[in-house]
């Protein structure tokens, strides 16, 4: 298992695609401080960022359909999974030994656009708030919410990746369910439905926009049950498929 994941990671390491991600995120972050600070003169300070950051869950969908894309579906195609198990592997070591590695790039990924924001934005216009004992338990709080919130949206990806195996038809569908999702979020905001609060990207969505509405345990049982759900059914359905 430990071969494969070092495997795993100098896949990762080698990747263009992965590298291209990296600085698509600098490319963006700097065009939203171009916007935002020099052409709008928004007074957002770094704190609201990174709040606002952490829930973004349509980008972090964008990026890690992108990278699961990259990074997963290319090898049910080229045959990689396959000769894995050729090698004397289980299914199961062969697939969480990527879905480890998958983790851990999407975690990068993320902190990269949550911590480049943060920082522009604080350089521009201040963080917002001070670094005293209180509000930097406050702020430790809050990222480890979005590091949850992260490993969450990359178990519902894998799940997807696990399903469709076509690159296309991940980021395809991956999206296309998180604007979904969405979309009931907003269309039903003022009388929302019954399951609407048990939703990831509802629970994700409120670290910016809860309030004093926000529950912490609420959120973490979503999370819970999401990712273990996602992790559990991707695997069983990984074990299950025709590897060519």
């Amino acid at each position: 298992m430990r071969c494969l994941i070092n495997a795993e990671w100098f896949k990762l390491k080698k990747s263009l695609g992965f590298k291209i991600l990296l600085l698509g995120n600098i490319i963006i972050t700097l065009l939203m401080v171009i916007l935002y600070i020099f052409v709008l003169d928004s007074e957002f300070t770094g704190y609201r960022i990174m709040k606002s950051s952490l829930a973004l869950v349509l980008y972090h969908a964008y990026i890690g359909y992108l990278f699961a894309a990259i990074f997963c579906c290319s090898e049910f195609s080229n045959r990689t999974f396959a000769m894995s198990l050729l090698c004397g592997y289980s299914r199961k070591q062969v697939f969480l030994s990527k879905v480890i590695v998958f983790f851990q790039g999407m975690v990068l990924l993320y902190f990269e656009a949550v911590g480049l924001e943060t920082i522009f934005f604080s350089a521009g216009n201040g963080f917002g708030m001070g670094f005293n004992l209180d509000n930097v338990i406050i702020m430790l709080r809050l990222l480890c919410f979005g590091l949850i919130g992260c490993l969450t949206i990359g178990a519902v990806i894998i799940f997807v990746a696990a399903v469709a195996k076509k690159s296309i038809i991940t980021f395809g569908v991956g999206i296309g369910c998180t604007y979904v999702l969405l979309w009931m979020e907003t269309t039903f905001y003022d009388n929302p439905l019954p399951f609407v609060k048990y939703l990831y990207t509802y629970q994700i969505r409120q670290l910016n926009f809860g309030g004093e509405k926000f529950s912490p345990g609420l959120f973490l049982m979503v999370m819970a049950a999401t990712f273990i759900i996602a992790l559990v059914s991707a695997t069983l359905i990984f074990e299950k498929s025709e590897l060519k």
